[in-house]
């Protein structure tokens, strides 16, 4: 039975009239009332399992006891007062806890923003400055954000570009190798075009950083192939380049690590933070080596409320909490648990589910179709869209990445009873679509990328 929404559909009306449309990508009427663990409930009562994690922004989901009490009692003393013409007990703990997990011990410093767009200008910024080099390089399919620095640094979509140039100079986007290429392809090719460009039109030496997803988020939660990252970096090396992975999406235990570069075992020059750093609130970070973050002076990037006491005590709790054991358990048994329900969904479904990508809690499913006369399996952007709409009638809410991938990525903490309900109710949707019991109306709420 499908739930009732009369009050979510009048709230979007409402909406409509006076938030831009730019402000959504919508998929279904779910106008959020309360959210609990990891539960998120809305306006006429319906109570859906979580597996968005608010885009993974709420790794532990919503009212974890310890950030909930850290919150309030930053409440009782004041919500912030700026950091740029003061400091806060607050944000300096929570540099110190951060680059205390900095990749291969190296010394490190943060520069506070507000979200992972800015954290993406920053990474722009400071390598410019310490380099004094102008030319960025970044990856077809990546996504950063949707300031002009950021936006500049994606390539996507066109609607995040779209009538809204000139963007930022001197950025140039390469292919992206994920682990679907063959290990002998991926040797030959992956960094072969960057090589021509460097012979051909964009000299080396005036390239100041190569900004990258090791797991490209909103292209289907794609992971770079370790030959790709290992040979990029090597380049990075040869001419002086500063390598910075953007971990806005992946960081803080979504994959396993603290970042998701981890995996690949290279030490960065500069992480780009964002959704999960502030557990919920408002919070982005640049953090790079000592002497490139001293690179640029105040005012160079600072802002009001960047790395306000209210978020940064939020962010505290919620790293403490992940440093524990009964964290740490329950991961480990919540990515077992993930990775085996999604092998078993695709051994039941062999033709409608073809493929696992991500690492860990980070999960992509791909949603394919057998092609009329040529029998090929195709992705089914269209089934897609059913089988995620047809979950949020059930109680799950789960999106689409790139042409025809569901997200995956629960809260880290979900209960493990939660995590396989959440399962069961997404089998039901494939199977629905399979026999053909979901109709063509939902496609009037279909938004997306």
């Amino acid at each position: 039975m499908k739930p009732s929404v009369e009050n979510c559909m009048q709230w979007v009306e409402r909406d409509k009239k006076v938030i831009a449309p730019c402000s959504h990508l919508s998929y279904f009427p779910l106008v959020v009332a309360e959210a609990k663990q990891d539960m998120v409930y809305d306006e006429d009562g319906n109570g859906y399992i979580d597996f968005l994690s608010s885009a993974s922004s709420l790794n532990l989901g919503s009212g974890q006891p310890a950030v909930h009490a850290a919150v309030m009692d930053q409440m009782g003393k004041g919500t912030q007062y700026t950091i740029a013409y003061s400091y806060n007990r607050a944000s300096i703990e929570y540099a110190e806890r951060l680059t205390s997990v900095y990749p291969g011990g190296a010394a490190a410093k943060v520069c506070f923003g507000l979200c992972g767009s800015d954290s993406n200008d920053a990474a722009v910024k400071f390598a410019r400055a310490y380099t004094g080099r102008p030319k960025i390089i970044t990856f077809l399919n990546g996504y950063h954000g949707s300031t002009y620095g950021a936006a500049s640094l994606t390539a996507v979509s066109a609607r995040t570009r779209r009538g809204m140039g000139p963007f930022l100079p001197e950025v140039y986007s390469f292919p992206f190798f994920d682990t679907s290429v063959e290990d002998a392809a991926c040797e030959r090719d992956c960094v072969r075009m960057i090589e021509e460009a460097f012979a051909a039109y964009l000299p080396p030496e005036e390239v100041a950083a190569v900004i990258i997803e090791p797991i490209q988020g909103d292209a289907g939660l794609l992971a770079a192939h370790p030959i790709f990252v290992q040979k990029l970096y090597a380049l990075c090396r040869k001419h002086g380049i500063l390598f910075i992975a953007e971990e806005v999406q992946q960081a803080f235990f979504r994959t396993g690590k603290w970042f998701s570069i981890e995996h690949y075992g290279i030490v960065p020059d500069g992480i780009v933070l964002g959704k999960a750093l502030g557990a919920g609130l408002p919070l982005g970070a640049f953090m790079a080596r000592s002497e490139i973050i001293d690179a640029l002076p105040a005012p160079a990037h600072l802002f009001t409320l960047g790395g306000n006491a209210l978020a940064c005590r939020a962010g505290i709790a919620a790293f403490d909490y992940m440093c524990t054991a009964e964290f740490q358990r329950l991961l480990a048994e919540n990515t077992r648990q993930m990775q085996r329900r999604l092998e078993e969904l695709c051994r039941r479904y062999p033709e409608n589910l073809t493929g696992i990508c991500g690492m860990g809690m980070s999960r992509g499913l791909a949603v394919t179709r057998r092609e009329p006369g040529s029998g090929r399996i195709v992705p089914d952007a269209d089934g897609t869209f059913k089988i995620l709409y047809r979950a949020y009638e059930k109680g799950l809410l789960v999106i689409s990445l790139g042409q025809n991938i569901l997200r995956i990525q629960p809260p880290l903490n979900i209960r493990p009873e939660k995590l396989q309900e959440g399962f069961e109710l997404l089998a039901e949707a494939v199977e629905d679509y399979r026999v053909g019991r979901i109709p063509d109306d939902v496609f009037r709420f279909r938004q997306g990328w």
